[in-house]
């Protein structure tokens, strides 16, 4: 027995090792030079056009035919490489002419415009960070099931039962304290406005106040270059708010919840749920409110909406996987939450709530941010579906959608494994 959990150890190690020549591999593996696609977006319909390598090379300047495009609305242009969705980069309506000159039926891409699409070209880091994180996907998989078995064989441990029973138990948990939950959520939202003049009005005036104070301080540096900016800077803040308020409660989680802990049997994630139904409830108030800025400044919404869906789901399923595990290590380390609020404060102001990632940010830093920072993803990902109807960012949503359940499921065995030495640590 002994000798089968060593081998587990040691293909732990060996997974880790392959992990990491795989990250090298991708870094200096040679990738040929990519097609550039162009991206007019005129905010009613895209027009695009594919250049190769040898094209971009051998031309000086590029024409791009449009009927009637002196009468359109240019709201931007975008390049992608082989990722479709994935924007590499863009140029902002402010800076066209920097780039192009509209004729009446063509737009004239001058010698700047070359210069970055064979930059583009060449250019494969985009590429080599997304095979990034499928390797992690495929990993952090393989490390689940080897990490099983290793349990399952391990003669002091009993009770462990693998990773298809504690999933099994975790829905079967829901199901039994859904309940609860609801009525957990509900007190606490009644206990948050008791003593309140405004009451739950407060829930729509907080969100709403915090984007005007971030609309006039960042308004005049970036208003010009983004279209509807106060719509652009409240949809993001809303995503923010609520993942933020999630992973600043996780970690206090169960020390919050002690006269709970201490006398009944609660699955220990009811409780975060709890407050994550508790905050969505509140989301939907404020969204509400955005619903209402729709309409005033008249955005136009498109088929393309449903994609705000899966950017949910992702913002959802990383705020309680990424919840769990700190729920865990809440319990032990007092100074946790500390670290965690000034990394949120940090993590704020470069996820690209009130900017555009991959126009602010310089290269490579934006494709880079734009990858391996899922708040990034679900955030720029909302924002185009919903405000200019684009699908942004598909393979990235994927990817991150499913990294998202594997760090839930890596949360709920860690809590599952340690919970009962919760009540003797607080």
């Amino acid at each position: 027995m002994g000798k089968n959990i060593g081998i587990f150890r040691i293909l732990k190690r060996v997974l880790i090792i392959v992990f990491l020549a795989s990250v090298v591999v991708f870094a200096i593996y040679p990738i040929r030079n990519q097609d550039v696609t162009i991206v007019v977006d005129t905010n009613d319909y895209f027009y695009e056009k594919t250049y190769s390598y040898d094209e971009l090379l051998s031309n000086s300047e590029l024409i791009f035919e449009i009927n009637n495009i002196q009468d359109k609305n240019i709201r931007e242009i975008r390049f992608h490489r082989y990722f479709r969705s994935i924007a590499v980069d863009k140029i902002v309506a402010a800076n066209i002419p920097q780039y192009a000159e509209i004729r009446e039926d063509h737009i004239l891409f001058n010698s700047a415009t070359v210069e970055k699409m064979l930059s583009l070209s060449k250019s494969a880091l985009l590429e080599r960070l997304v095979f990034t994180l499928v390797a992690l996907c495929v990993t952090l998989l393989l490390w689940i099931i080897i990490n099983a078995a290793d349990e399952k064989l391990d003669p002091s441990n009993n009770d462990n039962h693998g990773p298809i029973n504690e999933v099994g138990r975790f829905f079967s948990d829901l199901k039994k304290y859904k309940q609860y939950m609801i009525f957990a959520a509900k007190a606490d939202l009644n206990a948050e406005v008791a003593n309140s003049y405004l009451n739950r009005l407060w829930w729509i005036l907080e969100p709403f106040f915090n984007m005007l104070v971030y609309v006039i301080v960042f308004g005049k540096v970036m208003g010009n270059s983004i279209q509807n900016y106060a719509t652009f800077t409240f949809s993001a803040l809303l995503m923010w708010k609520y993942f933020d308020h999630i992973i600043n409660y996780s970690v206090k989680c169960v020390r919050a919840n002690r006269d709970i802990v201490t006398k009944i049997y609660v699955p220990k994630y009811v409780l975060l749920l709890t407050n994550m139904v508790l905050n969505f409830i509140k989301l939907l108030f404020s969204v509400a409110v955005l619903v209402i800025m729709l309409g005033i400044f008249k955005v136009h919404i498109r088929i393309s909406i449903i994609y705000v869906i899966p950017a949910y789901t992702l913002m959802i399923l990383f705020a309680f996987g990424a919840g769990m595990i700190l729920l865990h290590y809440g319990v032990f380390i007092d100074d946790l939450s500390y670290a965690v609020g000034i990394l949120l404060q940090m993590a704020m102001f470069l996820t690209g709530i009130f900017f555009d990632v991959v126009t602010a940010l310089p290269t490579p830093l934006n494709g880079v941010m734009l990858c391996i920072n899922p708040c990034t993803v679900f955030i720029d990902s909302m924002r185009n579906a919903l405000l200019y109807g684009v699908i942004a960012n598909v393979p990235l949503i994927i990817i991150w959608i499913i990294l998202s359940m594997l760090i839930s499921y890596i949360g709920i065995h860690i809590v599952f494994k340690n919970e009962n030495g919760y009540v003797k640590v607080i």
